[in-house]
């Protein structure tokens, strides 16, 4: 299991502003959090901050806090069925190690918060120039409580922010493959976004040519997400795919793809998934990532990429394109498409209009895979709008790359907000509300994690009816080992059946 601390830019401020002295002394506090759990990753998502009252703690050279200050935060958290976080600073920069007195002080703290919270304690460490380093004490036996140091800290706002353990996540070897990328932005900054875990949902025209960018900026640890199989309607607009992928997994033709560039000398990591988000599998990798791409054109997903977003406080780029034909069907009529980020500071995928919660509801009941459904749709539904092509998929890719990189690189301390590009006009709208309306459910989740997300898990026969029919050996393998073969070929024949019935 891989530990990790999550929290908003706005939290990071109050707790740097409180802990970091001028006078260059320690200080301490404590805070809240929940849990995030995916696959493979645990996150504190840290909840509230409890900032020292008069006579909470001493400050002298070392800092102490009084038996009343533990008291309020350990009522709060039982309170409020959250864990407990102790903070402390350090007059020194990057990532923290820990002194024979820090160490004692959470040994000490660990069994008492365990068993007021039967969570573990989560100790945090900040340097003089804002760079966290973080650890959860676990009980592993009576009386036994191990020190897990946690692979990042990530702090989400306007910007995204990691501080890395090099131990756990070591520093990146570039040769002369990227010699022309580092040059844009020098080494500090490539190592902080080559160390990234990246998650791609959906690996249609967007998200095959995002994930071979990422791979060419020097990613080589992603998370790919798709159910669907490659068909010849799509092979005018995947990136490097041809006729030999059809019936295939998108995700596992596109690992190999991007497997067969590899152009560094690290290994390339490539998680590939043919699931859906909705179901566990898909959502639990999605949670181990510190960063998705939203390359979906449904509702389903988009909605539960929100949820993410702001629960788990992993930022989503997103993006859409809107096509259509002229009334004689001779030309195009118009052609735009928009890019942005979602996450907290950020303006939500609802109240950008990304997606409609009655049209969830629709995809969670199956109804829009339903030909006759469909038929009585009105003509502007989302259902109903023309395809995208690869130009115009390059040209969306191209705006979420910069997102991305905006997010990320900050340069001269800028960021932007939503952008839109007109094909017709060739402008790019940039005038768009930055933060949700003020009643938005969505920011209400803020840093909530599982307490959102378990509910959201459930069966999605489109999902699964997929899996049954793709000739991948790896899906093959793993439907015929959880079933057994007789119990696989009844249901891909049922699947085949409908299949047949549908077209």
């Amino acid at each position: 299991m891989e530990y990790s601390v999550a929290m908003t830019e706005y939290r990071h401020r109050l707790l740097a502003s409180h802990l970091i002295r001028k006078d260059g002394q320690e200080d301490l506090c404590f805070a809240l959090y929940r849990l995030g759990s995916g696959e493979n990753r645990l996150t504190a998502l840290i909840s509230e901050v409890i900032l020292p009252l008069s006579g909470d703690r001493q400050v002298h050279g070392n800092v102490s806090f009084s038996a009343d200050y533990y008291d309020r935060v350990s009522s709060l958290a039982l309170q409020k069925q959250c864990g407990v976080c102790f903070l402390h600073s350090h007059p020194s920069a990057g990532w923290q190690g820990m002194s024979q007195d820090d160490i004692r002080a959470e040994e000490m703290l660990a069994p008492r918060v365990k068993a007021m919270t039967d969570l573990p304690l989560v100790g945090m460490t900040i340097g003089n120039d804002g760079t966290w380093s973080a650890r959860f004490w676990v009980k592993e036996a009576p009386r036994t409580y191990i020190r897990y140091f946690c692979a990042t800290v990530r702090v989400l706002g306007k910007a995204l922010s990691m501080s890395f353990y090099d131990k756990l996540v070591p520093s990146r070897n570039f040769g002369a493959e990227f010699s022309r990328t580092i040059s844009a932005w020098g080494s500090q900054k490539q190592q902080q976004i080559s160390r990234l875990k990246v998650g791609i949902v959906g690996l249609g025209s967007v998200g095959s040519i995002v994930a071979e960018a990422l791979l060419k900026t020097g990613i080589n640890n992603l998370t790919l997400i798709d159910f669907d199989t490659v068909e010849l309607k799509n092979l005018d607009r995947l990136q490097g795919i041809g006729k030999t992928s059809v019936g295939k997994a998108k995700v596992f033709e596109i690992r190999n793809r991007l497997k067969s560039l590899s152009i560094g000398d690290d290994e390339l990591f490539i998680n590939a998934l043919p699931y859906s988000l909705a179901e566990e599998t898909g959502l639990k990798a999605a949670l181990d990532c510190d960063l998705l791409f939203s390359c979906v054109d449904r509702p389903w997903p988009r909605f539960l990429l929100n949820c993410i977003a702001y629960s788990h406080l992993i930022p989503v780029i997103d993006g859409g394109i809107d096509t259509n034909q002229n009334k004689r069907h001779n030309n195009l009529d118009q052609a735009r498409w928009k890019a942005h980020v979602a996450g907290p500071g950020r303006r939500c995928l609802c109240c950008l209009g990304q997606f409609v919660p009655e049209d969830v509801a629709l995809e969670q009941s199956g109804l829009l895979e339903d030909p006759n459904y469909i038929q009585e749709l009105s003509k502007d539904h989302f259902i109903n709008r023309g395809e995208n092509v690869f130009s115009f998929s390059l040209g969306l890719a191209g705006l979420e790359m910069q997102q991305f990189l905006s997010l990320n690189l900050q340069p001269r301390g800028q960021y932007y907000g939503p952008k839109e590009f007109n094909f017709n006009s060739g402008t790019i709208d940039s005038d768009f509300k930055f933060e949700c309306e003020d009643d938005c459910a969505y920011n209400q989740m803020e840093g909530l994690g599982d307490q959102i997300t378990n509910g959201l898990i459930a069966s999605h026969p489109a999902a699964e009816s997929k899996r049954l029919l793709n000739v991948n050996s790896e899906i093959l393998i793993d439907n015929v080992v959880k079933t057994g073969l007789w119990q696989y070929v009844k249901r891909r024949i049922k699947a085949l059946i409908k299949q047949k019935n549908d077209y």
